[in-house]
């Protein structure tokens, strides 16, 4: 796929907000906003905080990078890691014909790369999201007409 337009989305978050919203006190909203495979990768660390802001973080930077094309939501987007820990982002389009299987798969017209960095304070994300002009006006088109191909 030939990329030759992008965007890009930053995020921080003050860590601060996730240690003060305890995971059992608070599961609605991380069962809201995280899946459970980065509920489950986030928890399997002894501090949490900086792993839930780290995702949050990233979700936030997607969300910036596309919402010029797509109006995607948080639960949409999933940051998971690779075998050697590099966060990757699983999109969920919010659509009929997907919301029937999340497992769908999607030939996407763009892509995304994120990179996240956390400390004891902060945790930010970078999102690029790479895209030729003319596959996103068509994805755009498929969506309005509730189709994906």
């Amino acid at each position: 796929m030939n990329m030759n337009e992008w965007n890009i989305g930053v995020d921080i978050v003050d860590v601060a907000r996730f240690r003060q919203l305890d995971f059992l006190s608070s599961k609605h909203f991380y069962e809201r906003v995280f899946t459970s495979r980065e509920i489950e990768y986030c928890l399997s660390f002894k501090d949490s905080a900086p792993h839930f802001a780290a995702n949050f973080a990233a979700k936030e930077a997607v969300y910036k990078a596309m919402n010029r094309f797509y109006d995607c939501k948080l639960d949409e987007i999933e940051v998971l890691r690779n075998k050697t820990g590099a966060p990757y982002i699983n999109l969920y389009i919010n659509h009929k014909e997907v919301a029937k299987d999340r497992g769908s798969k999607i030939n996407l017209p763009f892509e995304i790369k994120v990179s996240l960095s956390h400390s004891g304070l902060h945790a930010i994300a970078f999102a690029v999201v790479s895209y030729s002009r003319g596959a996103i006006r068509n994805f755009k088109l498929h969506i309005e007409k509730g189709v994906l191909k």
